[in-house]
């Protein structure tokens, strides 16, 4: 998500690295040979990890979309409890979706198109006012809007309120308008985020297949193998650094802020941050829907004690965010120990990535 974290693409990078390698030599013709050591491990993670996470995110948006639409049609409490728990389900696969926020996600700015916090009610508000040049709100009215008035967090605002309360009669018909054009571009954005990926379509998943090979943007598999544990490390440290810090301790420890929690309306915040963790999980383990060689295979290869020790930490982290009592809104002045020894666990995680797992795979 667009956060106090911004990620920095590394693609242009290894494109110009791999212009420079392939005409580094005199004999035009020649093609960039590398042996496949890894390739089992890149097919599995990008193929049967990221495209299936992006491929679900994409199928439980249009899920979340007719949700909306039933709500529109027949305002119940029962449809509220749906749209909401719709919500909920798509928020899951883009929260593990996290660890790896490289590629189509960053370069067609999707991420901050659904995912930018906190967001911006005055425009949201402006628009549901303006009947005037906006008679109607479609999906292109709130695709031109600023990233804090669409994606996933106003929806959240819309189905829950401010305080988590929102009652079924307390949608207006202009808010539910707003609501179903905001789940259409949600769907919209999540289906091009699949679509970049797969590969009957933009296919930027073949330069991991292809990595190290003549048109991948990777000149080597180990750069692609990179590339994914930098990933791990960007999302540990946004969550143990942004997600639960800014709330725990405000802006540059100026106290507990709130306000700056991500999902408070829903409530949903300790949920976001252990599928955050599972998607760093996911990716090192190969595993979503099935089970195959990850970046676990590859350490575990050097060094067996470092791949273990690692795993229990991943699970540690999940459960000590799973433990946190109550909602995290009410933790970070109530049970703020049991707050801190979740941002600790996720912080041993980003420190075992950074210090000892890239360097192995730096060094491969």
């Amino acid at each position: 998500m667009k956060y106090f974290f911004k990620l920095k693409s590394t693609l242009i990078i290894f494109a110009i690295a791999a212009l420079t390698f392939s005409c580094s030599d005199d004999n035009d013709t020649e093609e960039i040979v590398e042996q496949s050591d890894y390739n089992e491990h890149l097919t599995n993670i990008a193929n049967n990890v990221i495209v299936e996470t992006y491929r679900d995110l994409a199928n439980k948006a249009t899920d979340l979309k007719n949700e909306v639409i039933d709500l529109q049609g027949d305002i119940s409490a029962s449809n509220l409890d749906n749209a909401r728990q719709a919500w909920r389900s798509t928020r899951e696969p883009w929260e593990k979706s996290e660890g790896f926020l490289f590629g189509p996600v960053d370069l067609q700015g999707i991420d901050p198109a659904i995912d930018s916090w906190p967001v911006n009610v005055v425009d949201m508000d402006n628009l549901l006012s303006d009947t005037v040049n906006f008679p109607a709100i479609t999906e292109s009215i709130i695709d031109a809007q600023t990233d804090e008035a669409k994606g996933f967090h106003l929806i959240e605002y819309l189905l829950w309120g401010i305080d988590g309360n929102k009652q079924v009669a307390d949608l207006t018909t202009r808010e539910l308008e707003y609501l179903v054009a905001a789940c259409e571009n949600l769907e919209t954005k999540t289906a091009e985020l699949y679509d970049a990926w797969r590969a009957d379509s933009g296919n930027h998943v073949a330069n991991f297949l292809n990595a190290g090979a003549s048109g991948s943007i990777y000149v080597s598999q180990k750069s692609a193998l990179e590339d994914l544990v930098d990933g791990m490390i960007t999302i540990a440290d946004e969550v143990a650094n942004g997600k639960i810090e800014t709330p725990l301790n405000g802006e540059n420890g100026a106290g507990f802020d709130p306000t700056q929690e991500e999902s408070r309306f829903s409530h949903n915040s300790k949920l976001d941050f252990a599928n955050n963790v599972r998607s760093i999980s996911n990716v090192y383990n190969g595993k979503f829907s099935i089970d195959g060689k990850g970046v676990s295979d590859v350490v575990a290869e050097s060094n067996t004690t470092l791949d273990g020790t690692f795993k229990t930490q991943l699970v540690e982290a999940i459960q000590a965010i799973e433990a946190i009592p109550g909602t995290f809104t009410d933790a970070i002045s109530d049970n703020r120990t049991a707050v801190e020894n979740a941002q600790t666990k996720v912080r041993i995680v980003q420190e075992t990535l950074e210090s000892l797992i890239k360097p192995l795979i730096v060094n491969l």
